[in-house]
């Protein structure tokens, strides 16, 4: 028997969260980078942006933009 997750939040930096619904499994891969293995069609839902219908298997990954007064990559922020 397979189980479903749910709901996951795969953005836990995130202020209004980026959740994982109804796939079949979900691997944390990196927590420092928020990156996460989803297995089987799911759907992305966001309150700040959009709904994404995911069919097959997919990597999330949290977005890093390059900051010049720092010198430095750093996660994106909402």
């Amino acid at each position: 028997m397979e189980t479903t997750i749910q709901r996951m939040n795969v953005a836990p930096s995130s202020v209004e969260g980026h959740f994982v619904e109804n796939a079949k499994k979900i691997v944390n891969l990196d927590e420092v980078n928020e990156t996460f293995y989803v297995e089987g069609k799911s759907r992305l839902v966001t309150k700040n942006h959009t709904t994404l219908e995911m069919n097959d298997d997919c990597l999330i990954t949290c977005q890093t933009v390059y900051d010049p007064f720092k010198n430095e990559f750093t996660k994106s922020r909402d």
